[in-house]
C-alpha cells in the first residue's frame, strides 16, 4: 500500500504508544497492534488482515487476542468499547506511523520487557552475597533514606526464618487447625515456569526439583516441562502451597529460553485463564511477582491505564478471578540494580501492578522490619499504593529444594504467601469477591509506619487468620431468642452508611475560574443512571467527548484555557477514581446482604410453615 502522510493530533498521539516504550531507535521491533473487526467476525479474520499490511510481520503462534473491557480498562474514563483484537508482530520502527494510520487499526503498542521481582544477582546494590553485619542497619548515603527504621537491607542472605515460620507468624496454622487447606482452590501462577511432577520436563532440567499439585497451564503443550527465571516460578508455587497446601496450581510461563520476557506472553497467558474460568470456574486466583523496573522499559504500559494488558487484568477481575501483583523492588533504602534512576516514592510501581483494583503487595521480614527496597507508592496508575505488606527473605525453595539461593526474597516471595492466604479466604467463602477480600486484607493489617495508611507499607503488615476471620464474620443481626412464644422477628438491625453525598473539593482553576467549586454526587444517582460499566466520560469545552489516558493524561483534542482546565481535570479525574471505587465497594457488600436477606425470609417461610400447622393443630383440638 502507498505511504500515508500522518499529520493529525489523533494520529501523533497514537504514533507515540510505540515509540514511547521503544529502548533502541531504529530496526524493527515487536509491537502488538490493535485492530477493528466487524461485530461478530472470528478473530481469524484480523489475523488475515494483518498478514496483508504491507511491512508487517504477524507472529502466526500468538493468534489474535480478543479485548472485552472497556478501552479505559475499567477506570471510567473509555472511548465506547469496541470489538477490537490484539495481534502480535514486527514492524519497521519508521513504519509504525504508516500502520496506525490505517481505518482498522486503533493503536500500535510497543512489546515491553517484563522481568521477576526476585532480587537480582547482578552488580550494583541487588548483590544476592551482600551482607550486613550491623542488624539494625542504618541509612548511608549510597543506599538513601530507611523510610520505616530500621530497614531490612539484608536482601535475605541469610534466610530469616523459613516458611513454617511464616505460617504460624501469620496464623495460618490456626486456620488449618479449622479443616481448611485451600482444598478445591485453584492459584494460577504467572512466572518463569514449573518443573510438574508427572510431565515431561526438557532436558536442561532433568535432575532438578520438581513439584507436585501443578493439574494445567500455559502454553497448552509445554506448561510443566520448563522453569526459566532462575527457578523463580518453582519459589513462588512453593510459597503459595507453602500457605495453602491443599491448593493446586496453574503453571502459566511467560518466559523461557523460547519465549521472551514480554508483555504480549503475559496477555495470552490471561488469556488463557480468562477462557478457562468461563468453562470450569478455575483459577481462582492469579498471583504475578513480575513487572518492569523502569518506566523506559515500556513508557506507555508504565502509565496507560488503556493499555491491552492492563485492560485484561481488568477483565480478568471482572470475571471473579482475584488478581495479585508485587509493588515491585524499587524501594529508596536500597533497591535491585535493574531500578536505575527509576526508585523510591512515586518512581517504583508501574502499569497493572498498581492498578486500584488489583491487591498490590510489598514486603516485611519475620521480624516485622520493612525491607529497604520494597517499592513505595503513589503508583503510576493509583496513589493509594501498595495495599499492604506480606512476608519475605525466608527459607523456602531457596534453600530447602534448592540450595542455589540464600532464601525466597523480593516482593516476589511476599505476593505468592498473600495468594496462599487468599486461598484459604476463598475456600471458606467461595462467594467471595476481589472487593471483599482486599477490604479484609487490608483493614486487619498491623500498621508499621505512620499512622494509618503511608505509601510505603500501605495499611501494614498481612495478618492472616485475622483477614480470614473478618472475611467470615457474619453480618450482625438482632432476632428474639424464642420466636413462637413472642414476637416472629424483634429487631433486624442492618446498618450501612450509605454514599448520600460524596463531596469533592476542588480549588479555583488558574484562569480565575471557578471550576467546580463544590461537585455533589449522590449515592442513589450513581447506581440509577450509572451501572458499573457505563460511568459517564468527560465531555470538552467544544462538546465533543475526549479520552485521559494517563495520570498526566494527553487529549485528543485542545483547550484555549490550557493548564487551567488540565489541573481541574486532573483532579476530576482522581474524584472519579474514589466514586468508582466506592461503587464497587458498595456494591459487594450489598450483594452481600442481599444474601443474608434471602437467607432471612427463607427462615421466615419455614417459620411461617410451621405456625400455621400449629394452628391448623389447634383448631382439630378445639373441634
Amino acid at each position: 500500500m502507498a505511504t500515508k502522510k500522518v499529520s493529525s493530533k489523533k494520529s501523533s498521539a497514537k504514533k507515540s504508544s510505540a515509540k514511547k516504550g521503544s529502548e533502541s531507535g531504529g530496526g524493527k521491533v515487536q509491537v502488538l497492534v490493535e485492530m477493528r473487526i466487524p461485530q461478530g467476525t472470528p478473530s481469524a479474520f484480523a489475523m488475515a488482515a494483518a498478514t496483508d499490511i504491507s511491512g508487517f510481520e504477524t507472529d502466526s503462534d500468538f493468534g489474535a487476542i480478543a479485548m472485552r473491557s472497556e478501552a479505559g480498562g475499567g477506570m471510567g474514563f473509555a472511548e465506547d468499547a469496541e470489538e477490537t483484537v490484539i495481534v502480535r508482530g514486527s514492524v519497521d520502527e519508521d513504519k509504525i506511523a504508516e500502520l496506525e494510520s490505517r481505518p482498522d487499526v486503533v493503536r500500535v503498542f510497543r512489546d515491553g520487557r517484563i522481568e521477576p521481582f526476585q532480587f537480582s544477582s547482578k552488580s550494583g546494590r541487588g548483590k544476592k552475597s551482600t551482607k550486613v553485619s550491623n542488624p539494625n542497619l542504618q541509612p548511608t548515603p549510597a543506599m538513601g533514606t530507611c523510610p520505616i527504621p530500621p530497614c531490612d537491607c539484608t536482601f535475605g542472605n541469610p534466610a530469616n526464618g523459613d516458611i513454617a515460620a511464616v505460617a504460624n507468624f501469620l496464623g495460618v496454622n490456626n486456620i488449618w487447625a479449622s479443616g481448611r487447606r485451600g482444598d478445591g482452590i485453584v492459584i494460577g501462577i504467572v512466572d518463569g515456569g514449573i518443573r510438574a511432577v508427572g510431565r515431561p520436563v526438557s532436558p536442561g532440567d532433568t535432575g532438578k526439583p520438581r513439584l507436585s499439585r501443578i493439574i494445567d497451564g500455559w502454553p497448552a503443550a509445554s506448561w510443566g516441562t520448563k522453569a526459566e527465571w532462575g527457578d523463580h516460578g518453582m519459589m513462588t508455587a512453593t510459597d503459595a502451597l507453602g500457605m495453602a497446601p491443599g491448593a493446586q496450581i496453574y503453571d502459566l510461563r511467560i518466559s523461557s529460553s523460547s519465549l521472551a520476557g514480554t508483555i504480549s506472553n503475559a496477555l495470552a497467558a490471561f488469556q488463557w485463564a480468562i477462557d478457562k474460568h468461563r468453562a470450569t470456574g478455575k483459577p481462582h486466583i492469579l498471583s504475578n511477582s513480575w513487572g518492569i523496573f523502569q518506566e523506559s522499559w515500556d513508557a506507555v504500559y508504565a502509565r496507560d491505564p488503556t493499555h491491552p494488558f492492563t485492560r485484561k487484568v481488568v477483565e480478568a477481575l471482572n470475571e471473579g478471578i482475584i488478581v495479585l501483583f508485587a509493588a515491585g523492588n524499587c524501594g529508596g533504602a536500597c533497591p535491585d540494580s535493574r531500578c536505575g534512576p527509576d526508585n523510591g516514592p512515586g518512581r517504583s510501581i508501574w502499569g497493572a501492578n498498581g492498578h486500584p483494583r488489583v491487591i498490590t503487595v510489598g514486603a516485611v521480614n519475620l521480624n516485622e522490619r520493612f525491607v529497604g527496597y520494597s517499592s513505595q507508592g503513589p503508583a503510576a496508575l493509583d496513589p493509594n499504593k501498595p495495599d499492604f505488606c506480606s512476608v519475605t527473605h525466608f527459607a523456602g525453595y531457596f534453600p530447602t529444594l534448592n540450595p542455589a539461593g540464600a532464601s525466597d526474597g523480593g516482593t516476589s516471595a511476599a505476593t505468592p504467601i498473600a495468594a496462599g492466604v487468599v486461598a484459604l479466604m476463598k475456600q471458606a467463602k467461595p462467594t467471595a469477591t476481589q472487593d471483599q477480600i482486599k477490604a479484609a486484607l487490608k483493614s486487619t493489617a498491623k500498621d508499621i509506619g505512620p499512622g494509618g495508611f503511608d505509601q510505603h507499607s500501605g495499611t501494614g503488615i498481612l495478618r492472616g487468620k485475622a483477614a480470614y476471620d473478618k472475611l467470615l464474620a457474619p453480618i450482625k443481626t438482632k432476632v428474639s431468642d424464642d420466636v413462637i412464644k413472642r414476637k416472629g422477628v424483634d429487631d433486624i438491625v442492618v446498618k450501612r452508611k450509605a454514599l448520600d453525598d460524596v463531596k469533592f473539593k476542588f480549588a479555583d482553576d488558574p484562569i480565575k475560574r471557578k471550576s467546580f467549586d463544590d461537585v455533589k454526587i449522590p449515592g442513589r444517582d450513581i447506581f440509577e443512571r450509572f451501572p458499573r460499566e457505563e460511568l459517564p466520560r468527560p465531555i470538552s469545552p467544544g462538546g465533543s467527548p475526549f479520552g485521559i489516558a494517563t495520570p498526566h493524561h494527553a487529549f485528543a483534542g485542545e483547550s484555549q484555557a490550557g493548564e487551567g482546565y488540565e489541573t481541574a481535570l486532573a483532579e476530576f479525574q482522581s474524584a472519579l477514581v474514589v466514586t468508582e471505587q466506592a461503587i464497587h465497594q458498595t456494591a459487594a457488600e450489598l450483594s452481600q446482604l442481599q444474601a443474608h436477606y434471602q437467607g432471612l425470609h427463607e427462615q421466615y417461610q419455614v417459620l411461617a410453615a410451621q405456625f400455621q400447622q400449629a394452628q391448623s393443630g389447634e383448631t382439630e383440638s378445639s373441634e
